[in-house]
C-alpha cells in the first residue's frame, strides 16, 4: 500500500459520486461514494499509524469504521496521542447501512437499484469522513 493515496482517492471519488448523482446515474453515485467513504477510513487509520491493520479489511467499509471508533472510543492511550475531538466526532457520525451493502461487488448489479435519496444519503455519508479526514490532515496527523 506504499504508493496508495487514500486521501486524494476518497476526494476524486467523492467528487465522481456527486457528478453521477447530479446526472441521475444513482447507482453509479452510491458505488463511488462507498469507494470515498472506504478511502477515507482507511487514511484516517493511516493518520492514526494503524496502516498496517488497514491491509486486512479489504473493502469492508463498515468493519473498518466499526473498529476504528473502538480505537479512538476504547483506547485511552491512543486516544492521548490523537486530538480527542476527532474521537467524538467520528462517534456522532451515523453511516447508512446502504453506503457499505454490497460494496464492492454492487459495481456490476443492474441499474435502477438505487434511488436519487439514496445516493444523497449516501453523499452526505461519505462527506462527513471526508471532512473528518481533511480537518485530521489540518490538524497535522
Amino acid at each position: 500500500m506504499a504508493n496508495d493515496d487514500f486521501y486524494e482517492a476518497a476526494i476524486r471519488h467523492w467528487i465522481d459520486g456527486k457528478i453521477l448523482e447530479e446526472q441521475g446515474e444513482y447507482d453509479n453515485a452510491v458505488c463511488m461514494q462507498g469507494f470515498a467513504a472506504e478511502c477515507a477510513l482507511k487514511k484516517i487509520m493511516d493518520m492514526l499509524h494503524f496502516m498496517d491493520d488497514v491491509k486486512k479489511y479489504g473493502h469492508s467499509g463498515e468493519d473498518l469504521f466499526q473498529d476504528l471508533k473502538v480505537v479512538l472510543s476504547g483506547d485511552m492511550e491512543v486516544s492521548a496521542l490523537i486530538n480527542p475531538a476527532c474521537g467524538l466526532r467520528l462517534s456522532a457520525v451515523s453511516l447508512p447501512p446502504i453506503l457499505f451493502q454490497d460494496h464492492p461487488s454492487r459495481r456490476y448489479f443492474k441499474d435502477g437499484r438505487y434511488s436519487e435519496e439514496n445516493a444523497e444519503e449516501c453523499k452526505n455519508a461519505a462527506y462527513s469522513l471526508i471532512k473528518e479526514m481533511a480537518n485530521m490532515y489540518l490538524d497535522g496527523y
